[in-house]
């Protein structure tokens, strides 16, 4: 447990208040709840050692944004999530649109910031956004109980995919699919995770140190296992992120099998 005072704790305490955001059309009890749930996180996690102990300088400075979230997609260069959010002038009252970016997507916090965000777009957020740095990054979205209206949901960012430095992957094959048991199929969510998105995770999760063509041998053959539902999106993206951590080095038998099996 955190070592903090009672005065640590209701700063917390403040600072979940600031990254939940309003309550706007959800029921207090609801809002209430999610925020001691961040407070705790908070607090739990700001021991010696911990995430938030680390990080303690960068939650410092953090700054709250507030606006409506036009969309969220992967930035394929840098494998970060790419946010923008139509933001309000304090003097004018016209609206801007702004660009924030998370931290790289291979952490589970970024990830989690990514995921929300997707499945807040078109309506108002507030996100929680580091200072004190040339690149600030998003640490916390919540949505902020106002919906907009006119504005197009856009999964991913125009030329999101893998890494620049990495293969352009081919789609990953369908498995067939189980005949829908009602005569219109259910619209696929939001949250979902394509594979050309989730090639970025993969791709960057494997060995930087082995060359490009192996690397690329690697994918291919990661894409070979990825399983989608009838949507089009990954169910064990998660699974794929850690068989490409464990990639065998290319001069061992099994680096060997996937070169020759998957030249690049």
């Amino acid at each position: 447990m955190s070592g903090d005072s009672d005065a640590g704790m209701v700063a917390w305490v403040g600072l979940a208040v600031q990254a939940v955001g309003p309550t706007g059309g959800r029921p207090y009890e609801d809002w209430l709840a999610e925020v001691e749930r961040v407070a705790v996180d908070l607090w739990l996690m700001s021991a010696r050692g911990g995430t938030v102990a680390r990080s303690a300088a960068e939650l410092s400075t953090c700054t709250a944004v507030v606006g409506v979230l036009t969309s969220a997609g992967i930035d394929g260069g840098e494998a970060h999530a790419r946010l923008v959010v139509r933001v309000p002038d304090a003097t004018s009252g016209a609206a801007a649109e702004r660009t924030y970016t998370t931290q790289e997507l291979n952490g589970r916090r970024a990830r989690e910031v990514f995921d929300r965000a997707r499945t807040l777009v078109g309506q108002g957020v507030q996100l929680l956004v580091s200072g004190g740095s040339e690149q600030p990054r998003v640490l916390h979205i919540g949505g902020s109980g106002q919906r907009a209206t006119g504005v197009t949901v856009v999964g991913s960012a125009p030329g999101s995919g893998p890494a620049a430095d990495g293969p352009v992957a081919a789609p990953a094959r369908q498995q067939d699919a189980a005949p829908p048991a009602e005569p219109a199929p259910a619209p696929p969510s939001v949250a979902g995770t394509t594979w050309e998105e989730g090639s970025v995770m993969v791709w960057r999760n494997i060995d930087r140190a082995w060359d490009k063509a192996y690397r690329t041998s690697c994918l291919l053959a990661l894409r070979d296992r990825v399983v989608l539902d009838s949507a089009g999106f990954v169910l064990n993206l998660d699974e794929l992120v850690t068989l490409a951590q464990e990639s065998p080095d290319p001069d061992t038998p099994r680096g060997k099998d996937i070169i020759a099996r998957y030249p690049a």
